[in-house]
């Protein structure tokens, strides 16, 4: 601790720290350094409204807790092997990174978004044992699964010795076939560092011996956010200031409330932020857009002169009211990399005082370099700087150009090997160690380099000359309306191909067209528009000389694919335009050009994909279901329905669905999928969407004949006959059983104690005594009913206390109570959205959502269960249509008893800007230490999740319903949810129950634990007899797979006369020929009940002949 007297530096002596670094070139030595002055602030962060910090010492004292943690998860696992996390930038991360170094592993960084099945990929790449990733994936069992929410809560570590790995490993971006793993030892780890000594002493606004504010905006996934926030910040003494997520009102609110003085971004940000500034300018008067004109120009015209001096008038005067809206007056450095910022935007953001610069740096080279100078055409023209002291930099010349070409680069500070096949190989550099990037770069005196582009973009015009779409781009930074745009390359084809070489001034079909996409979203058919946009567009290209001017415009609404979320997967987007994947409409140049009256057509050619007959569609349907159902094409017949001649299921369907979706870029609504079961009708789906007719023509009605008994309605006559299939032969009906007592690990039935696996008394509340004694005293109190609504006279202090209690439960900042579980879901649903917004579900989602989108006005769609990369794919394509966007998921599903990846939800509904609603039915009072749900269980923040609902009929033993979130939005509902202003308030008996469930719940861990102990129980048991449990996660549903409904109807009846009551669950709960016996698990079954249960289904299906599936 400081000595009280002695003030505490806040300045930190770089060269001598790096002097000390080279002495011992290790990975301990940084870390040791990083941490010398431990009163040092290291973190900053909100909770709530309310700022809190950790210093260096905190950070230290962290990571030997967390390593001593992993010590003992991996007990038996040899040192020095690979351990990934995949954990996104949170204040916890670089004492988890520094924890598994002095745990003897090396970590690997993955990208915590990555799908399972990438994950699993990069995982058997590296060889690694094991995963750090909040909450638990699908993975295999040979993976060791570590919760980040655990080791972050890790016991302070007693008498811990580091064993320190030596290596860190990277992973580029791609799929399974592209995406590459880069390792770097320690030495080149220790040379990154050292460069920002070199930084130091050639400009202190980049890297300043005096305390400086970092914002920790980059994913440390990353190489550009590992490097210089991870490492270089933290070894120069910077304070890191998290964000809660990455909004841009997050960011701009965060940087000034925190005074940040120094940013590492990508392109994205400043676009973004220069694209919003000059739309708000263009917004205003005619006077105050000459007045920021006229400031503009001073602003660049003083730095040109004296850099300094102009910045900070710039930055204090000109647009003091205008910064102090962004980034605010302290920032001191803004540092772009990741790919290439128009300069047109960095002069924007250089206007208005900010000094900004652009790095380079690949996952293979780590940081190389980054622009130094204060001339205001240097850092604003592109240079990405001279090559650091640790690297040297070689362009392979083009022919043309002496200094330019392909660029290469060698030194101490680049990759030392790859994993293959988990082995490591290696480094990828030729016999003279040079790195070949693949990047096209113009060095300029003095080895500053600036990026034209990657060598595949390279456009080769019609006089033979390479064209540099990065170059281009930045003429087209500022265009209104576009959502996206890109330069590239294509091939001089299609119908409009004689048209558009007549309007040329050089006709050589053999070269390609220089084209720019734009993605113009909703305002695709907007002829006005684009007339408009296009007129802009031939004012910038006469800018260009000619022979690199655009040659052709496509306009699209399809989203472009992004690597890492930062640039354009420029390749992809050009084998999809030739292709034909994308619908595009090819507009003519000459428009822009004529005058207002003219009439001359927009567009020459309109691309619609695969729109050349139903056969080839067809064939692709055909493709999809084989795929799916794992047939031969040959053996899907044209009207073969999927789930009754295929032996498909409606979650396939939804699947093939949303495949077909992707494939031609149309959005099929809900209620057609009924119309996707064969491979006819989905053609004929296909063809109506990709041909303009959206909508069904609505048949003429016939003759209708009026039904004035139930008995003789369709749908009473399908559930009469599907009920004679499974009964009428004699079978007993497995449901409306009567139990005559409280149902907790026994209960009675028919005067006979049984084993009871059927009801959802997750801890046993129901029949508590505590609990009982608390409903008896509200009775004497309150009465039965609270006799009315609780806006009018409904209301008690009961009522009150029990939702700030559950609101301090669930992590949230209020809460409501409603009278049913089902119709929360439905009333919420049905009542938050509206016809402009947009609900993605679940596809295992409970019956109450369904019905709730039902009600709703709003567009809504399901997603393949648990599959957030599905969910993106939407997302990309819909989100921008909508206001408001819903996303809905349950915390544990109830027929499979899965539990969600919620953290990969709550970072698509940040990333994308969306409402998360997590059903916690059956994840509240069975996961977490309290039985807190997904929020104790993966550790998560109380803004993560905008909306938990629950029910209070399942494990707090009651009955009713619960919402839990931010106040506003409770409080909005208090007032305006129709199934709470419009009903009575729940029974206060059902009230003073759950509060008392709750209090118990969570002033006693044992009951939690004993439900966990049973579970685990449960799930050895059950596969030591090779009984086949689906999903199952750690829930207390755990199902065992049976088959057909008939059997399972059987075996349910006959454990029943065997002292074992468990229900089934058939179609259409569950997917045809998945019939299975739903097991609940309690808090009070025991050991041998459970071995009891499972010896008795073992036998029941021996005497009937049955085979469970393993």
């Amino acid at each position: 601790m400081l000595k009280e007297g002695v003030p505490l530096s806040l300045t930190t002596d770089i060269t001598a720290r790096c002097e000390a670094l080279r002495q011992n070139m290790s990975l301990k030595t940084i870390f040791h350094l990083t941490c010398e002055n431990p009163e040092r602030i290291a973190a900053h962060w909100l909770e709530g409204d309310e700022e809190k910090h950790a210093t260096f010492g905190d950070y230290r004292q962290q990571a030997f807790n967390y390593a001593q943690y992993l010590g003992e998860q991996l007990k038996g696992q040899a040192p020095g092997q690979f351990l990934a996390i995949q954990v996104d930038t949170c204040r916890e991360w670089f004492s988890m990174f520094w924890g598994v170094l002095m745990a003897g592993f090396n970590p690997l960084l993955l990208n915590a978004t990555l799908a399972d099945d990438m994950t699993v990929h990069m995982m058997r790449e590296a060889g690694a044992i094991g995963v750090i990733f909040p909450g638990k994936r699908n993975l295999p069992e040979d993976f060791v699964q570590i919760d980040a929410g655990e080791l972050f809560r890790a016991p302070e570590a007693q008498g811990f010795e580091p064993i320190w790995g030596d290596k860190v490993a990277l992973c580029t971006s791609g799929s399974t076939a592209t995406s590459r793993i880069f390792v770097y030892d320690q030495r080149a780890i220790c040379e990154q560092v050292l460069n920002s000594d070199l930084l130091h002493k050639a400009n202190p606004r980049i890297v300043n011996n005096h305390m400086q504010r970092n914002l920790a905006f980059l994913p440390f996934h990353h190489i550009f956010g590992f490097m210089v926030c991870v490492m270089w910040c933290n070894f120069i003494g910077y304070e890191t200031v998290f964000i809660k997520d990455r909004s841009p009102e997050t960011i701009l609110s965060t940087m000034r409330r925190f005074k940040v003085n120094f940013l590492c971004a990508v392109p994205v940000l400043a676009n973004s932020l220069s694209n919003g500034l000059n739309k708000k300018v263009a917004a205003q008067s005619a006077l105050k857009r000459a007045a920021f004109k006229t400031m503009k120009g001073i602003s660049l015209g003083l730095q040109n002169i004296v850099p300094r001096f102009g910045m900070d008038f710039a930055k204090g005067v000109l647009f003091k009211s205008v910064n102090a809206q962004l980034l605010g007056p302290d920032i001191n450095c803004i540092i772009l990399g990741g790919s290439h910022t128009p300069r047109e935007h960095m002069r924007n953001i250089a206007a208005l005082g900010y000094y900004t610069i652009s790095g380079f740096g690949m996952t293979e080279t780590a940081i190389t370099s980054c622009e130094t100078s204060m001339n205001l055409h240097t850092r604003t023209s592109g240079s990405v700087g001279r090559p650091f002291a640790s690297v040297e930099y070689k362009v392979e010349s083009d022919g043309k150009r002496s200094n330019t070409g392909e660029m290469l680069i060698r030194g101490r500070s680049v990759h030392t090997g790859q994993l293959v096949g988990g082995k490591l190989i290696p480094a990828d550099l030729d016999e003279g160690g040079w790195y070949r990037t693949g990047d096209i770069v113009r060095l300029e005196k003095g080895m500053r380099m600036y990026v034209e582009g990657r060598s595949k973009d390279v456009i080769i015009n019609e006089s033979g000359e390479n064209v540099y779409p990065d170059e281009l781009e930045d003429y087209f930074a500022n265009l209104e309306g576009v959502e996206q745009f890109c330069v590239l390359g294509l091939k001089n084809t299609g119908e409009s191909r004689v048209n558009r070489l007549k309007r040329r001034r050089h006709v050589r079909p053999d070269y390609e067209d220089i084209t720019l996409v734009l993605n113009v979203g909703e305002r695709y058919r907007d002829d006005a528009f684009l007339t408009q946009l296009m007129r802009q567009i031939a004012q910038n290209n006469r800018r260009l000389p000619v022979l690199k001017q655009i040659t052709r415009v496509l306009a699209t609404r399809t989203p472009f694919e992004l690597a890492n979320g930062i640039k354009v997967k420029r390749m992809a987007l050009k084998t999809n335009l030739e292709a034909g994947r994308i619908p595009y409409r090819d507009l003519d140049l000459k428009s822009g050009s004529l005058p207002l009256s003219d009439k001359e057509p927009l567009v020459v050619e309109e691309v619609v994909p695969e729109v050349v007959g139903q056969d080839q569609i067809k064939d692709q349907v055909r493709k999809l279901y084989a795929d799916a159902l794992e047939l031969q094409p040959s053996q899907v017949k044209d009207d073969a329905h999927f789930i009754n001649d295929l032996g498909g299921d409606s979650l396939q369907v939804l699947s093939v669905s949303l495949k077909v979706e992707e494939l031609f870029h149309i959005l099929i609504p809900t209620e057609e999928y009924g119309e996707c079961t064969t491979v006819n009708d989905l053609t004929q789906v296909v063809n109506r969407h990709l041909t303009g007719e959206d909508s069904k023509k609505e048949e003429p009605r016939g003759e209708v004949t009026p039904i004035t008994r139930f008995e003789d309605s369709e749908e009473f006559q399908e559930f009469y006959a599907r009920q004679q299939a499974l009964l009428g032969s004699g079978m007993e009906n497995p449901y409306f059983v009567r139990h005559d007592s409280a149902l907790t690990d026994v209960s009675m039935m028919e005067g006979q104690e049984v084993l009871n696996f059927g009801s959802y008394n997750y801890v046993a509340m129901s029949g508590r005594k505590e609990v009982q004694e608390a409903a008896k005293a509200a009775i004497d109190q309150y009465g039965t009913s609270a006799s009315g609504s609780r806006l009018l006279a409904g209301e008690k202090t009961l009522y009150q206390e029990l939702e700030r209690e559950l609101a301090d439960w669930k992590n949230a900042e209020a809460a409501l109570i409603l009278v049913s579980g089902h119709a929360t879901n439905v009333t919420l649903v049905g009542n938050f959205c509206g016809k402009d917004d947009l609900i993605l579900y679940d596809a295992l989602a409970h019956n109450s959502i369904d019905q709730g989108t039902k009600l709703s006005q709003a567009t809504s769609k399901p997603f393949p269960h648990n599959d957030h990369v599905a969910l993106e794919s939407i997302l990309k394509a819909q989100r921008h249509n909508y206001k408001k966007c819903l996303i809905i998921i349950e915390g544990a599903y109830s027929m499979d008893g899965d539990i969600a990846n919620v953290p990969a939800f709550v970072e698509l509904k940040k990333k994308y800007g969306c409402f998360l609603l997590v059903d916690e039915a059956h994840s509240a009072c069975v996961i977490g230490k309290t039985g807190g749900g997904v929020d104790e269980y993966f550790n998560l923040k109380p803004d993560d999740i905008d909306i938990k609902m629950g029910t209070l009929s399942k494990g707090l033993g009651t009955c009713g319903g619960y919402l839990a979130g931010p106040k506003a939005i409770i409080e909005y509902l208090r007032y305006n949810l129709p199934g709470f202003v419009f009903s009575v308030g729940i029974s206060p008996p059902l009230a003073a129950g759950t509060l008392a469930a709750i209090r118990l719940l969570r002033q006693n861990p044992a009951i939690i634990q004993s439900l966990e102990a049973a579970i685990n129980t449960f799930v050895k048991e059950a596969h030591k007899r090779r009984l086949n449990t689906c999903l199952a996660g750690h829930t207390a549903i755990i199902p065992i797979l049976v088959g057909s409904d008939e059997n399972a109807f059987l075996l349910s009846n006959m454990l029943r006369h065997k002292g074992v009551f468990v229900p089934p669950a058939v179609f259409p709960a569950v997917p045809k020929g998945r019939a299975r016996l739903r097991f609940c698990v309690v808090s009070e079954h025991k050991e041998e009940q459970i071995v009891r249960a499972l010896d008795a289904l073992l036998e029941a299906a021996e005497e009937a002949g049955i085979e469970l599936p393993a």
